[in-house]
């Protein structure tokens, strides 16, 4: 079942994030009260765009026979954004709500009023870069003289092999473990239940050379 979101707010991240979710299968819904907004996200996006100022009552209100399984708030303001969360859980009940800040500081006053998940870009970013220094140090090390053990990184695309699969659906070769994930902005320690995506990077442990048999399992090469 397609998943239904409704993005309140935002210009260009409402369109990156409209098309990206499109992209995925979802059903969007976008509302911004600003006309020249709208028009643009209008013609930019396959979505559904509604000019009215999702900070007052009625406007979410007109939409509670939509059932939404996510709402998005994207607006510059962050007392904006804590409005509509406080106002999507009122009209509508177990709607997950994730909300953009300016200050992560704000994150437990917003969890406490309403919000499911908030979103900091800056916090966001510094994450990225500590976990691209962490997976740049890891496989950038050498071979290790006394255990024998050495790392590499693979990088999956598309439609590469492994790509929807599950760590454990796969026949790893011996002496070979996957140590983490660098997926997006999170460092993940993998799981047999972990499915693999498009741009994840694999940094694997191995006891002598199996790299051939790694790309062969997880790229198809």
């Amino acid at each position: 079942m397609k998943q239904q979101i409704l993005i309140a707010g935002g210009r260009t991240k409402a369109k990156s994030l409209a098309l990206s979710l499109a992209q995925k299968g979802c059903t969007i819904t976008i509302l911004n009260k600003n006309p020249d907004d709208c028009q643009y996200l209008a013609e930019s996006t396959p979505c559904k765009v509604i000019c009215a100022d999702a900070t007052k009552p009625y406007v979410l209100e007109d939409l509670s026979s939509s059932l939404f399984d996510s709402i998005i708030t994207l607006c510059p303001r962050d007392a904006d954004n804590l409005m509509i969360c406080r106002l999507a859980k009122a009209v509508f009940p177990g709607t997950r709500t994730i909300s953009l800040v300016s200050d992560l500081s704000k994150k437990k006053v917003f969890t406490r009023l309403g919000a499911d998940r908030v979103i900091c870009a800056a916090s966001v970013i510094a994450t990225m870069i500590e976990n691209e220094a962490f997976l740049k140090t890891v496989t950038s090390q050498e071979t290790d003289g006394q255990t024998g053990l050495r790392q590499m990184q693979i990088d999956l695309q598309g439609q590469d092999a492994a790509v929807g699969r599950t760590l454990e659906e796969l026949s790893f070769p011996a002496q070979t473990i996957v140590g983490c994930i660098l997926r997006q902005d999170e460092l993940l320690i993998p799981a047999g239940s972990t499915r693999l995506l498009s741009g994840d990077s694999l940094v694997i442990l191995m006891r002598g050379n199996r790299e051939p048999q790694l790309r062969t399992l997880l790229k198809g090469e």
